[in-house]
């Protein structure tokens, strides 16, 4: 059955640029009231002028306070969270030793602590709006361990926990999502190392990434991947963990960094 996205409730995080922003914006137009979430405030307002049905708001998921301050105020203004979209996440750098180690951290709160936090504060709101969705917006990079240590950690953490509170969640009228993007442009991820090789073609693009959010939410999916074709990597390294190695190895980000 599909998922009825007229008058409901969305909470996007990250949302003042890239995959957020236009994950915001389709949301927006497909009738919902969309929190958008961001540290950027003067970006977020420019997103909801330019989109009536978004609703600005300022928070940093790597702290607990205003994370749960934000589950408050959109259960008492809004009544509801229909969906959560846990997107806000940073790159990170390569990881060679002591010197990294803060930077590593920063990564892994972020990237995973965020979504955890953000789950644990609109847990009870969205079993109270069920159905609904959360989409944790993952990477390949969280299936395949290619690139900077921290973040590939961060985001292999993040399809665990999906799938793990995805079975936990279901009797509760909660489908949780793992949603992988390959490799998309945005202003965080500029893609430079990819784009130097005969595979620049593939970067994708936000709206990419946006479309396949709104598909999710509208099946209850378990995981995705985007663009859908990338799922072929994943399977090569659990069927052929040797050539997948070997290709995988000779790769610029196997280094441990995108620049």
């Amino acid at each position: 059955m599909s998922f009825d996205t007229q008058g409901k409730v969305a909470v996007v995080t990250g949302a003042s640029s890239g995959i957020g922003a236009a994950t915001a914006a389709r949301l927006a137009r497909l009738g919902m009231t969309v929190v958008a979430v961001a540290r950027r405030a003067e970006r977020l307002e420019e997103l909801a002028a330019a989109h009536p049905g978004i609703v600005p708001y300022t928070a940093d998921v790597t702290r607990t306070e205003e994370v749960d301050a934000l589950a408050a105020w959109v259960e008492q203004t809004h009544g509801a969270c229909h969906v959560l979209v846990n997107n806000a996440g940073v790159g990170g750098g390569s990881f060679s030793g002591r010197d990294d180690l803060d930077d590593a951290v920063r990564t892994i709160d972020v990237n995973l602590l965020g979504p955890i936090r953000c789950m644990a504060a609109f847990a009870a709101l969205l079993e109270a709006s069920a159905p609904a969705r959360v989409v944790n917006i993952g990477s390949v990079a969280g299936k395949l361990g290619v690139g900077p240590a921290a973040y590939a950690a961060s985001k292999f953490g993040l399809v665990g926990f999906s799938e793990a509170t995805g079975f936990a969640w279901a009797s509760r009228g909660v489908t949780v999502c793992e949603l992988n993007p390959g490799f998309i442009e945005t202003e965080g991820f500029t893609q430079s190392q990819i784009k130097r090789t005969p595979l620049a073609g593939v970067v994708g693009r936000p709206e990419d990434v946006a479309r396949a959010v709104h598909d999710v939410i509208d099946s209850g999916v378990a995981e995705r991947t985007v663009p859908r074709w990338y799922r072929a990597f994943v399977v090569t390294r659990h069927v052929a963990t040797p050539l997948y190695r070997a290709v995988a190895g000779r790769m610029e980000r196997a280094t441990g960094s995108r620049e």
